[in-house]
Formats: structure tokens, sequence, C-alpha cells
């Protein structure tokens, strides 16, 4: 793994048109923790990426994604929508507490959709992780065998 990259390994499960469907590895240390009914990380997550030539099912692909790409993906989905919740409230309270708790309702919303849009226009490709064909091991961790 190179310096200043997140790295998730995972198993191919469908290619198609182009593009490949992920089953990503949950570490063996999630299923015996006590947080995992509120943490996404022990549960089985996939993900769809660029098919590179070759990648076929049951490949074992490791998957990359910059720490910068990371936080930029945090930025948009976290703080995008609650700038927006404030101002929206923020622009209505001189008409009282309703009027701002709408505002920020409305605020929230204006910020879900720009997070959509701007995920899936502006920033699909930069926020895509990079996929390699790693060796197939007999199980990945987390899988039965």
């Amino acid at each position: 793994m190179m310096p200043g990259m997140l790295e998730a390994r995972g198993r191919v499960v469908e290619v198609r048109d182009g593009t490949a469907e992920v089953r990503l590895a949950v570490a063996s240390s999630c299923h015996g923790c006590r947080a995992q009914g509120v943490c996404g990380s022990g549960r089985e997550q996939s993900v769809r990426i660029a098919a590179a030539g070759g990648l076929a099912v049951g490949d074992v692909v490791s998957l990359a994604l910059g720490e910068s790409q990371f936080s930029l993906g945090i930025a948009i989905g976290y703080l995008l929508p609650a700038l927006t919740l404030l101002l929206g409230a923020a622009l209505l309270s001189f008409a009282g507490d309703t009027a701002a708790a709408l505002g920020a309702a409305v605020g929230l919303a204006v910020g879900i959709l720009l997070v959509r849009l701007l995920s899936r226009r502006l920033l699909a490709d930069r926020l895509r992780p990079a996929a390699t064909i790693t060796c197939q091991p007999q199980s990945l961790p987390g899988e039965h065998p």
C-alpha cells in the first residue's frame, strides 16, 4: 500500500457493461465487536468500479483511494448538508423559531440534493477507487471457505 492511500480488498461478484461489482471483505475483528450494530464496517458492502481489462468474476482486487479524495468525499457528503442546514436556519431565524426550523429543513434538503448532483456529475471520476488485481487466496478475511 502506498502512503496516503486507503486500501480495501474484495472479490468481484459481477462484471457487466464495463463495470464490476466488488464485495468488500469484512475484517475478522468485526465479527466479535460489540459496536457492529452501529458501525458500517462490520456489514457486508459492495461497490461498483470501472472494470479493467481481464477482470473476471471471482477475482480478488485491491481498491485504493487517496486520503485527499476521501477527505473531499467526506467534506462534500457531511459538511455541505450541515452548512446548508445552518444557512437555511440563519436566513429565516428573524421570522421566529418555526420559520428557522423550516429553513433548516429546506437547507438540509438542498444540501442533500447538491451532494447527489456533485457526486454524480462533477466528482464521479475523482472519488472512484482504483482497482488492482491481486493474487487469489482461498478466502478473504470474513469469508467462509
